[in-house]
């Protein structure tokens, strides 16, 4: 009879709970959602499932609910996409209080707890989250506080793989879904924030691996880059729910992509990081595909690309590639410009001093400037430097980089960069004495006039306390943090140490000839005492 009447299933499953018997309520509850005799939705059915979620998420069942959701898409995806937008919506929102609840509990409990962690063998066994293995144990005899591990494995452990497999059975279930493709990016933004709080690099790599598979999926399959409304009300049958690419997915999906490089730099995970800027190369091709195919269609936002070389320059900050971020910043620099142009003389100065500083802090190299720009004259030289195999290779890794970032040149350069921001008149909104350290660096040889001067103005950027960005991180990283023209103080010295070797040779006429005397004649009394 329960499953004629959903109703008397709901009250059932309701009478087992109060007399705790969870397990029972949540077994008979599945039976409904999966039951085929009646696959009409209701309104109460959106209460079975609430109520079913209740039962899994009290259980820490996370292979349970992601069938029960499954069986729930598959009786209301066509029906009702509000109430599986609902459903999704609850259940994200409940399993992040409880984790937070319980990563409270864990913090503010000051013994360690002597209970034992349950393991459910039912669960995935490949997850991260399974059994301690053998590193495991050893890693936790070496623990600080080892109170603190076992009460993060007795409290909060549980809660963090019901929160992780939930956002992986919502983006699994929404991966192709147009109507709720706002759901699917807000999903995938939680589950970013929750690497980034919980320090989850693993995880963080499969939810990248994830989505990738999911975009690259939708290129392959959907190649539709038309939405319905445009081509005649007639979706893309190839992948289910799909409804072709619009303006609004195109920079969802970016948006997401930008949270995922701020991610990577937080985790100082370079590889996720440049793999995520191949992504964004994929969207934004697909955005001009489209845009040839639709006339009308508008490209992205210059704020959206904005936002993007801002997410550029933190990650090639922490990964200290100085040549890559300095472009980035002048990338940032000149959308900003073009998109808020009401922005104030003071943060225009200091984005113009950043960009300035960003090129300064470039290392050079005798040789090096010109295989970079494809000089094919440079090795000809006399003290010309032959290419290597390994300089054609990181030439090549070079150029693909500068495309994939929509750089003005394929062979970005200090000497090229230092050149645009001259004729684009960059310098005139820096202070002065970052002018005048400019000079020093990129105008004077003098090795013993160049460090007494730059001294008093990099104590004097030191100083300097503005922010250069609008990022807002929470998250405790000084790396990622710190936007103040400050951080520049120790790239440049080490510019400026460089140069004061390099120039040395060139003016070593300036020693004392009198005291290369005075060290020989001591060296020829010696030796006379010693006969």
């Amino acid at each position: 009879s329960f499953y004629h009447k959903p109703e008397l299933a709901l009250r059932r499953a309701v009478e087992l709970e109060s007399i705790n018997q969870s397990d029972a309520a949540l077994v008979l509850l599945h039976e409904v959602l999966s039951s085929r005799r009646h696959r009409t939705w209701s309104p109460t059915y959106e209460q079975i499932m609430l109520t079913y979620l209740n039962l899994c998420l009290k259980l820490h069942k996370s292979r349970e609910a992601k069938d029960g959701l499954h069986q729930y898409r598959n009786l209301s995806q066509s029906q009702a996409p509000g109430s599986l937008e609902k459903v999704i919506r609850y259940l994200m929102e409940q399993t992040e209080t409880k984790c937070s609840k319980a990563k409270e509990s864990a913090d503010a409990v000051p013994e360690t707890i002597e209970t034992t962690t349950t393991t459910s063998t039912s669960e995935e066994g490949e997850d991260t989250f399974g059994g301690a293995s053998p590193q495991a144990i050893v890693l936790s005899t070496m623990s600080t506080d080892p109170a603190k591990t076992q009460r993060d494995s007795t409290l909060l452990l549980p809660s963090i793989r019901f929160l992780w497999e939930t956002y992986r059975a919502v983006l699994d279930i929404l991966k192709s879904n147009s109507k709720l493709e706002h759901v699917y990016h807000a999903a995938a933004m939680g589950a970013l924030r929750f690497c980034r709080v919980y320090k989850r690099r693993t995880e963080f790599r499969r939810l990248c691996d994830m989505l990738r598979m999911h975009l690259g999926n939708l290129q392959k399959y959907g190649q539709s880059n038309t939405p319905a409304e445009e081509s005649g009300g007639k979706p893309n049958n190839k992948v289910r729910g799909w409804e072709g690419w619009s303006a609004e997915g195109i920079e969802l999906h970016l948006q997401t992509r930008f949270e995922q490089l701020e991610t990577a730099s937080v985790l100082h995970l370079y590889t996720e990081g440049f793999r995520t800027v191949e992504d964004i190369y994929n969207i934004l091709q697909i955005s001009h595909i489209r845009r040839k195919a639709v006339p009308n269609a508008p490209p992205p936002k210059a704020k959206l690309m904005a936002a993007y070389y801002e997410k550029l320059t933190t990650l090639f900050w922490v990964s200290e590639n100085y040549l890559f971020r300095a472009f980035a910043w002048y990338k940032y620099y000149t959308l900003c410009k073009e998109y808020n142009r009401g922005m104030s003389e003071e943060m225009m100065q200091m984005q113009a001093s950043a960009v300035l500083l960003a090129a300064l802090c470039i290392p050079t190299l005798p040789g090096k400037n010109n295989k970079a720009s494809g000089d094919k004259d440079s090795k000809s030289g006399q003290h010309g430097i032959s290419s290597t195999v390994e300089d054609d290779i990181a030439k090549e890794k070079t150029a693909r980089m500068a495309t994939l970032l929509g750089f003005h040149t394929r062979y970005p350069t200090r000497e090229a960069l230092l050149s645009e921001i001259r004729s684009k008149n960059i310098m005139d909104h820096a202070p002065p004495y970052l002018r005048e350290l400019y000079s020093i660096l990129e105008e004077n040889s003098d090795p013993l006039e160049m460090v007494d001067q730059a001294r008093p103005l990099l104590e004097k950027l030191k100083q300097e306390l503005g922010a250069t960005t609008s990022t807002d991180s929470e998250e405790k990283n000084d790396d990622v943090r710190d936007t103040t023209l400050g951080r520049y103080v120790k790239p440049l010295t080490s510019v400026l140490l460089l140069k004061l070797l390099l120039n040395l040779p060139l003016i070593i006429w300036c020693i004392v000839i009198f005291q290369i005397v005075k060290f020989v004649s001591k060296i020829f009394i010696s030796v006379v005492i010693g006969s």
